[in-house]
Order: structure tokens, then C-alpha cells, then sequence
């Protein structure tokens, strides 16, 4: 189960981002050089989970039901939600070979997806709940720039930090007796992520321009718990190992002090 557009975006992503880490960094001359400065961008838009596997062995304390040794294999899957993200950076007054204008920042985002279906061991369950993650990244953008009066600014760039996430998928099987949750997966932790991003930015007056961009991310090292919490119970069953990708849609204001 994979996300319609993650494949597609991801290729272009990690291409136009390894563009910009491969520039070297000789500075041209005064001739080239832009306006810099400290920057702060606000975004908000759609982001868009691949569904994913979460994979462990089954442990079960006294009172949930499982067998030690088995299986457990959870396939979730989400549909779209909200991200949000909030970044202060700084624009050197300088391009590399006369074309691309580096920043570095640092960024917090938000995001949230609703599951929308899973299966637990390939069975047939109803699922529901949510995903939460909340990522603090440091990042290196490019400005793709051949006029200094340039309205229109392609830009890309690439991302490593870490991500907190905090999963509530919840389901019960669909056997005709179970009508409300009976295990749930949770936990998550804080895993190491890379994102990869390219967009466009409309400069609007020498400080204030809005901006869009497509943004990939990928948190691995994560590790979830699957618990039996049927009727009020919260009884440990099984680790999971899994990781959480997605790919989102934001757009948004910069002001450049």
C-alpha cells in the first residue's frame, strides 16, 4: 500500500536536492551579490502518509490474548491531513556560480493523518484513530536565481533532524461479535528524519513573498506497541518496528527582516 504521489515526488525531490549539495562553495564576485538576511516563513497545507507495515513478534502480558512467538504484522493506512510549519532562517547576499543563493534555517513542523484502513496478519479488521508528529529539522535551501529583480524563484533543498511520533490506530476484528476497539497501535517515539523539498516563491515587495512547495519526509527508527485495550483494558502485546514517510503540499507567507 504506497501513497499515489510518493514515489513520483520523491524521485524529484532527492534530484533537484542533490543538486544543490553538489554547488561548490566558491563565492563569485561583488557583482553578484542579492540581498540576505534573517527570514521567517509560516506554511500550512495537506500532507499525504504512505501506508506502512509495522512489523514485531507477539509477547503478550497476562490478560491480552495472542500467542508468544507469533507474528504481528500491522498494515495501516491514512488518509490525507493537515501539516504546518514554522522556520527561521538565514539568506546569504551571495550566489554560487552565479546562480544559486544558499540559506540555512531551522524549522518545526506539525503534522496529523486519520487512519483509514489496516489489517492485523493479513485478517479482516475495521481500523480508525490517528497519527501525530511533531519534527525539528535543520535545513539547507537554494534560491535558483538569474536576476537580482527576479518576482518568480524556483527553490529546493534538503533537511536531517528529528521527528516525534505518537500513533492511535486503533481496530477489532470484524468477526460479528467486537464493536468497538479492541487493540491498539501506539507509541512511536522520536526517530531520526530526512526530508527533501522543492517549490516556488512569488516576491511580492524587497521583504514580503508567499511561497508553495512539495515537501518528502522520512522518519525512521520508530517503535510502536500493539495492545490489547479491549473493554477499558491497556495490556501490552507486542513491539513494532516501522517507519512513517509522507509527502506534503504547503503554502505560505516569508518576511525577510
Amino acid at each position: 500500500m504506497t501513497s499515489p504521489i510518493s514515489s513520483r515526488a520523491l524521485g524529484f525531490l532527492i534530484t533537484l536536492s542533490g543538486l544543490g549539495f553538489a554547488v561548490p562553495a566558491a563565492a563569485q564576485s561583488a557583482d553578484d551579490e542579492v540581498d540576505g538576511g534573517v527570514y521567517v516563513s509560516v506554511q500550512a497545507g495537506v500532507t499525504s502518509p504512505t501506508d506502512e507495515i509495522f512489523t514485531g513478534v507477539q509477547n503478550p502480558d497476562v490478560g491480552s490474548p495472542g500467542a508468544a512467538g507469533a507474528p504481528a504484522e500491522v498494515a495501516v493506512g491514512y488518509n490525507e491531513g493537515f501539516t504546518g510549519a514554522v522556520a527561521i532562517g538565514y539568506q546569504f547576499p551571495s550566489r554560487f556560480l552565479g546562480l544559486f543563493q544558499p540559506s540555512l534555517e531551522v524549522e518545526y513542523a506539525y503534522g496529523e493523518a486519520d487512519v483509514s484502513e489496516g489489517s492485523f496478519n493479513g485478517g479482516d479488521q475495521t481500523f480508525g484513530g490517528n497519527i501525530e508528529t511533531n519534527s525539528f529539522t535543520i535545513n539547507y535551501q537554494s534560491d535558483i536565481r538569474w536576476s537580482n529583480n527576479q518576482v518568480v524563484v524556483p527553490f529546493f533543498g534538503s533537511g536531517i533532524g528529528v521527528t516525534d511520533v505518537e500513533s492511535n490506530a486503533t481496530y477489532f476484528p470484524n468477526n460479528g461479535i467486537a464493536t468497538a476497539p479492541t487493540f491498539a497501535v501506539t507509541e512511536g517515539g522520536t526517530g531520526f528524519v530526512y526530508q527533501t523539498n522543492a517549490g516556488l516563491r512569488f516576491e511580492l515587495t524587497d521583504t514580503l513573498s508567499l511561497q508553495g512547495r512539495v515537501r518528502y519526509q522520512n522518519v525512521s527508527g520508530l517503535d510502536f506497541e500493539r495492545t490489547f485495550v479491549g473493554g477499558g483494558a491497556d495490556i501490552f502485546n507486542a513491539e513494532l518496528d516501522g517507519d512513517y514517510e509522507t509527502v506534503s503540499f504547503l503554502g505560505g507567507v516569508r518576511l525577510r527582516f
